[in-house]
């Protein structure tokens, strides 16, 4: 992993305007983010400037506070990233499973916005890619716990290469989260369910499905980014620090991904 802290001028967003964005063709455009959900404040977030009404209804469905801030979270940060290609105010627009794709997608007036959307959350944090070409991309974003009995769960779903990796490795956990989050983020790729990608060699299911991916580790996470072979230089992964009413949030770090496959 590489940080490097951002010495010049942090960008920042208020929400609703896109004052930090440029117009609808930017030139640099934020394509890949993470925040942590945790300190956002219900009782000061104007929710209904931000959620459509079905989302509102599926957030409120989640049961534990801490599933409704990473939702919350997640759709302020799609929709902040989309306000760089549309003028369309957070609340127009609404975020939608399609699940003849089996992918999360942007609407706006019942259409489906050309842009190509994945995320992932883990412990209150969240991950958002948002892209303005249709692209074949997948992204997993995985805490990394010492005390999940990481060794015995290789042996019983993953490849034995991959078991003899993580057993050659200092620390194994590291290695067996970094598997892990390579076979999400090809699953989130290729659309397929993870449970069939456990068992297969994850190096040689990438080289199958002619993708590459670029990995990182940050703030006791790991993180994957599977992107077609098309692709040699990946998004940076910018984290932002949300503002606990969700007016805004500010750059706060750059991790740049490397090529691991």
């Amino acid at each position: 992993m590489e940080t490097i802290n951002n010495k010049k001028p942090p960008i920042t967003g208020n929400s609703p305007e896109r004052a930090h964005f440029s117009a609808l063709n930017p030139k640099s455009p934020i394509n890949l983010v993470i925040a942590n959900s945790q300190y956002l404040n219900f009782d000061q977030i104007n929710i209904e400037s931000i959620l459509s009404p079905s989302e509102i209804a599926i957030m409120q469905r989640r049961k534990l506070d801490s599933a409704k801030r990473e939702y919350l979270a997640s759709r302020y940060l799609i929709k902040c990233l989309a306000q760089q290609y549309f003028a369309i105010e957070l609340k127009e627009l609404t975020t939608f499973f399609d699940e003849p794709s089996a992918r999360l997608v942007i609407k706006y007036q019942n259409n489906t916005l050309p842009l190509s959307l994945v995320i992932s959350h883990s412990k209150g944090w969240v991950a958002v890619y948002l892209a303005s070409t249709p692209e074949r991309m997948g992204i997993d974003l995985e805490f990394i716990s010492e005390k999940r009995p990481f060794l015995k769960l290789a042996k019983h779903f993953y490849h034995i290469d991959e078991i003899n990796e993580i057993e050659r490795a200092n620390p194994m956990s590291d290695t067996f989260f970094r598997i892990w989050t390579l076979k999400e983020a090809l699953a989130k790729a290729i659309a397929v369910p993870i449970a069939k990608l456990l068992a297969p060699n994850v190096y040689e299911s990438y080289a199958n499905n002619n993708l590459l991916a670029y990995s990182c580790q940050t703030k006791q996470f790991d993180f994957s980014f599977a992107a077609p072979a098309t692709v040699l230089q990946p998004p940076a992964l910018i984290e932002v620090l949300l503002k606990g009413d969700l007016t805004g949030f500010e750059q706060t770090a750059v991790n740049r991904l490397h090529n691991v496959i």
